[in-house]
């Protein structure tokens, strides 16, 4: 069963507290009021991985959800736009429309979702990974809002993710039609997170230090559902086409 399906049923929402704990709780239709989850006592250590998994999951769907509406157009395919991302199976589309449509409407603001999630995460890749999604999101209709980008740029701060690491996440879901091969290094730096004065050698330094971060093994057992995990290593050609680019571009 893929981690969507394992997101309603379990007691993760309970323990959590807080917006997300909310949100689990409100589907699951316990009937167990949002205030007093919120309220509820937390410890990190108590929450298993699969219930990490849950946690990382439901959190991209509630922040998806508040992305979606911050543009001022909620459009009807939204859920077919996060399926196509994440491809999950169609069992499945039931549980993230309720997820989508709660957070959507619910009285959280997007600021809360991203500090609870910034709570229990605390190994920097996996919070990486949240932006990394919320990015595709937002680049679903290949152009990124003004308010959109307002509110990724908010929630990589909360996060603590540098400039230099939000420009990177945000290289690899730009426009790839570039005017000029010049516009097309820049990405490619971009995306490597290194300088176009930095040594050829320091630059494969970076590039075998990012590819060795997003093997499958490595950045599942920091907490990601499988599913977010084959969407992560998606971005594996990218960073090798920009090393190549580059390595070119210095001989």
């Amino acid at each position: 069963m893929s981690v969507w399906g394992k997101i309603i049923g379990g007691t993760t929402g309970f323990a959590l507290g807080g917006p997300i704990g909310a949100l689990l709780g409100a589907i699951a239709g316990h009937g167990i009021d949002a205030a007093k989850i919120k309220k509820t006592s937390y410890r990190k250590e108590s929450i298993t991985n699969e219930g990490s998994e849950q946690i990382f999951a439901t959190g991209v769907i509630a922040l998806a959800a508040k992305l979606s509406k911050i543009d001022g157009s909620v459009t009807r395919d939204e859920i077919a736009t996060f399926k196509k991302i994440f491809e999950f199976p169609n069992s499945d589309i039931k549980v993230i429309s309720q997820l989508f449509n709660s957070a959507k409407e619910d009285v959280y603001d997007y600021q809360s979702y991203a500090r609870q999630l910034r709570s229990h995460f605390s190994e920097q890749k996996v919070l990486e990974e949240i932006l990394n999604a919320l990015f595709a999101i937002a680049y679903a209709d290949k152009v990124l809002h003004e308010n959109e980008e307002r509110m990724l740029i908010e929630i990589s701060k909360i996060f603590g993710v540098d400039k230099k690491n939000y420009d990177r996440l945000k290289s690899v879901h730009e426009n790839k039609n570039f005017s000029s091969n010049h516009e097309k290094l820049k990405r490619c730096y971009n995306l490597l997170g290194v300088e176009e004065t930095d040594s050829l050698e320091s630059i494969k330094k970076k590039y075998r230090e990012i590819i060795k971060n997003y093997h499958p093994d490595k950045i599942q057992g920091k907490g990601l559902p499988k599913d977010f995990v084959d969407f992560a290593n998606k971005k594996l050609t990218d960073f090798n086409e920009a090393y190549n680019e580059i390595k070119k571009s210095k001989k």
